[in-house]
């Protein structure tokens, strides 16, 4: 065995474990802490959550707070320490959203004492750690057999797990060890290869039974071939995805069927599995898929390694049945009627859209074009810019946050995310056209006709009459209640609420959308101080930028995007609120009843923007209003709440300097609520 060196050797690769800066003072890592560290920070290895052929892996707490995964490995003989760092070092460079990340390593000697056969005997210990990114969803052989797990997450576990191998396979690693047991998945069902390139260097403590539990996997074929090699982890990947289709780790299962046999086999079950599921939006699309995995599958187990694929082109293949884009005409928005959301194809985007040549605008993330599903209903597709496209975990969380169904919140009806090929000019040689990999990023959702509510906000010669503005506030607040309240997912923080993000359908009824705008394109009048400073969106900063739209839509003056532009406008429209025309002169021709209901929206506006988080009403209690308001001690008493904090509580100093008006106001609604109740009885 080659000695290890007179000082524990370790390095930490992640920049947020605040441990010393390693003597070779390589950016971005630092010292991984040895064996008593991680004694404590596992509470002596006392809190298991796996264990393979290489050791076992323990939970550790690090006193930031933070959480990975370190696995002490057994104790080994003729181990080779520098190779042992020298792999760990260059997997330490790996980063894949497919792929469990490698943080550091440690190996450092103990000297302990035992007795043995009654003799205490003091010996050297060598204790190996390996520190892990921690993925909290355990690893795939604890779901595999769960009928639970339906198709779609299947297919979307064998897709990441063929990218995070296709990922390795161009860095120059080979797995050597690709088992359900080394695919960990995180909270969302991603999976993660984890133990990639470590199997090679190590000699497992019981061979005879590691061999055992990954002969299936393509060990025999290592053997036979005498060599480890990417064509022996394609033989293991595709062991891998027929143990994802059938739900059974059992060998005979996995082994037993080949060719045409395995490939009509496994097709036939999920037909009739997914012909169970009641109007199943896309179960020929999802057949195809099925039959493609197995397809692979069974061409990845050729006992001829020349004859397997190559994983580029198992990617290219997955990418391609993935898009379902072999709906005839007939059945193109099949599920869009129906409310269901599915991914689409580019080239059926094209098809609906004609090939994207009727442009409606352009907003913050791309360009928005008009499409026609079948029966003529129009729909918006979105192509979001190169710049802002995402990779695909990110677009799903985009997705999955604009799956939600409400009267005031924009529907989504479908969405894409396809690599593709687009030619552009060669900046050296202009007349030379070069192919350029992109992956389009696109929603399709309803059509509204009416735009956006900057424009009504925009256009000076816009006559909306109150009610229809009263019914716009209205449907704000009732979009944002549904976001901060009612949903599934609740609380949700609306990313950038703004004019230009509230769409307007032939009814002037308001709809919410782009929940995942940025700040950084968000106009700042509409930003809360407190957002500015520490760039953070807060479910009171959502109020705040209501605030400014109530009181633009109530009092018919547009805020201008200068830097305090907010402000000076906040306290313009408290200082013109002061006077007895005010209102009147905005809506000449309404009636006293409803001048004091666009006052009310006007005192609400004003609250919302307090500058003191604190100080701002909740969605809740603005929804209190609406709900009160058609009665009018209701009105009264949920006005005399605002007013009262505005003289007593409020920290605003806009506020502060104008009490007098608001304490006649008070004064007034008191009586009007005295009167109203000595009428009830």
């Amino acid at each position: 065995m080659s000695s290890p060196p007179s000082e524990p050797l370790s390095s930490f690769g992640t920049p947020n474990f605040p441990f010393q800066v390693n003597s070779q003072g390589t950016s971005g890592e630092s010292r991984m802490p040895g064996y008593n560290f991680f004694r404590q920070a596992t509470c002596d290895f006392s809190q298991l959550i796996g264990r393979g052929q290489l050791g076992k892996v323990y939970k550790a707490h690090l006193p930031t707070g933070e959480v990975v995964a370190v696995k002490l490995l057994y104790q080994m003989t003729g181990f080779d320490d520098k190779r042992f760092s020298n792999n760990c070092t260059q997997l330490m460079s790996t980063n894949h959203k497919n792929i469990v990340r490698l943080l550091g390593y440690s190996y450092e000697e103990h000297e302990e004492s035992h007795v043995h056969y009654g003799t205490a005997i003091c010996g050297v210990y060598i204790r190996r750690l390996i520190g892990f990114e921690y993925v909290p969803g355990g690893n795939l052989s604890n779901f595999i057999s769960d009928q639970r797990l339906g198709w779609s997450i299947r297919f979307k576990i064998i897709k990441g797990v063929c990218e995070g191998l296709q990922y390795l396979h161009e860095a120059g690693i080979v797995h050597s060890n690709l088992t359900p047991g080394n695919i960990l998945l995180d909270g969302e069902k991603i999976p993660k290869i984890t133990d990639f390139g470590l199997s090679r260097m190590f000699k497992p403590v019981n061979k005879r039974a590691t061999m055992s539990k990954t002969i299936s996997y393509g060990w025999w074929g290592m053997i036979r071939e005498g060599v480890v090699s990417k064509r022996s982890d394609i033989f293991s990947l595709g062991a891998l995805i027929k143990v994802i289709l059938t739900g059974s780790t059992e060998e005979s299962d996995i082994n037993c069927m080949d060719g045409p046999e395995c490939v009509e086999h496994v097709h036939k079950y999920w037909r009739k599995r997914l012909q169970e599921i009641r109007r199943y939006p896309s179960f020929e699309a999802d057949c195809k898929q099925v039959r493609a995995c197995i397809e692979i599958a069974v061409d990845c187990m050729h006992n001829d390694q020349q004859q397997r694929p190559l994983i580029n082109n198992i990617v290219r293949k997955l990418y391609e049945v993935e898009a379902k884009g072999d709906y005839p005409p007939s059945q193109m928005g099949q599920g869009i009627h129906g409310f269901e959301v599915r991914k689409m194809s580019l080239k059926e985007l094209e098809q609906i859209t004609s090939n994207f040549s009727e442009k409606l605008g352009h907003d913050d993330f791309g360009a928005v074009y008009k499409g026609r599903i079948g029966g003529g209903e129009v729909i918006a597709v979105k192509r979001f810019d190169e710049r802002l496209r995402k990779l695909e975990d990110q677009f799903e969380r985009v997705v999955n946050l604009m799956r939600l169904k409400h009267k005031n919140i924009v529907r989504l009806m479908g969405y894409c995310y396809e690599p593709t090929q687009v030619p552009v000019p060669d900046e050296k040689n202009p007349e030379k056209t070069m192919w350029w990999n992109i992956i389009e990023n696109l929603v399709c959702y309803e059509f509204l006709p009416n735009g956006s509510l900057d424009m009504i906000l925009n256009d000076k010669s816009c006559k909306l009459d109150w009610q229809a503005r009263h019914k716009i506030i209205h449907g704000i607040c009732e979009g944002l209640h549904h976001l901060h309240v009612e949903c599934q997912d609740a609380p949700i923080v609306h990313q950038g609420i703004k004019p230009t993000n509230i769409l307007l359908d032939d009814g002037m009824v308001p709809k919410l959308g782009d929940f995942y705008t940025s700040m950084a394109v968000t106009p700042r009048c509409y930003i809360a101080p407190e957002s500015m400073d520490n760039g953070k969106i807060t479910l009171k900063s959502n109020v705040y930028s209501l605030g400014v739209m109530i009181l633009e839509i109530s009092t018919r003056d547009k805020c201008r995007n200068e830097e305090s532009s907010s402000r000076s406008y906040i306290n313009n429209v408290l200082k013109s609120r002061t006077q007895n025309s005010y209102v009147a002169s905005k809506y000449p021709s309404l009636e006293a009843g409803f001048i004091q209901q666009v006052e009310s929206w006007i005192i609400i506006g004003l609250k919302c923007v307090e500058i003191q988080p604190e100080s701002r009403p909740t969605i809740g209690q603005i929804m209190h209003f609406l709900n009160t308001e058609s009665s009018n001690a209701g009105l009264y008493i949920v006005i005399l709440f605002f007013l009262d904090s505005f003289t007593t509580g409020g920290n605003s100093d806009f506020l502060l300097k104008a009490p007098s008006p608001y304490g006649l106001l008070q004064k007034w609604l008191i009586m009007q609520v005295n009167w109203l109740s000595l009428r009830a009885c």
